[in-house]
């Protein structure tokens, strides 16, 4: 009895583990935002504070699915990153305009990933999907989209978000410009260690979020200032 009752401690101890970090990330996320909108020193109008308390239930929601799914799953394998993904984008899809987002999914069965990374990957993905709606088709025409994932064994993985809409402006270079989202994805990518690439044409913007094998070096505790 002793013994299963050490392993209920160090299972509630890992879980607490988990949110504190994910919590902390969250946070970071929030700050970030926080601190663009005081160095522009311009007021927000009613409907930009309506769309940023928007982003921030949106990352909250990500992260409660992401808890949700390592409770469920129960197996110490980490997050299914397909099934995590799928759920993700369904959140965002009803926060948009009915009709307005066209979703279908091409990620490898039960690829698993580490929780800290999943909740990166996530918050990109919410990302890059709610940029997709917004700016894609400025005439309001649906937009289609197309979700890929895929793992390795050794916590390598990619996710791509692909649209069919009409690229991003001229001279718009993601890896420099761009508003607050685009900084937030970049911070996440640079703490996952990994690369967000992008490519665009007048057809779409095909965005890759490329995680390379784990290392030796524990990051686990890094969050996002």
């Amino acid at each position: 009895m002793a013994i299963l009752i050490n392993h209920a401690d160090i299972g509630l101890a890992e879980a607490d583990h988990r949110i504190a970090n994910n919590l902390a990330s969250l946070s970071g996320a929030v700050r970030l935002q926080r601190n663009v909108i005081s160095k522009s020193g311009k007021s927000l109008t009613a409907e930009q504070v309506c769309l940023l308390l928007d982003d921030i239930s949106a990352r909250i929601e990500v992260t409660a699915k992401l808890h949700k799914s390592l409770a469920l799953a129960g197996n110490g394998n980490g997050v299914d990153l397909g099934n995590f993904l799928r759920e993700v984008a369904e959140m965002i899809g009803t926060l948009c305009p009915a009709g307005r987002m066209k979703l279908t999914f091409a990620c490898s069965d039960e690829g698993y990933i580490q929780p800290r990374d999943a909740l990166h990957a996530g918050l990109i993905t919410a990302e890059l999907l709610t940029n997709a709606v917004k700016y894609a088709h400025p005439t309001g025409v649906p937009v289609k989209i197309q979700v890929r994932c895929e793992t390795e064994d050794d916590g390598a993985f990619l996710v791509e978000v692909t649209d069919d809409g009409i690229g991003f402006p001229e001279n718009f270079d993601p890896a420099v410009d761009g508003g607050l989202g685009f900084q937030l994805m970049r911070a996440l990518a640079i703490g996952l260690n990994a690369e967000l690439q992008f490519e665009h044409d007048s057809l779409g913007v095909c965005a890759r979020l490329v995680k390379p094998a784990d290392r030796a070096v524990n990051i686990e505790s890094r969050t996002i200032n």
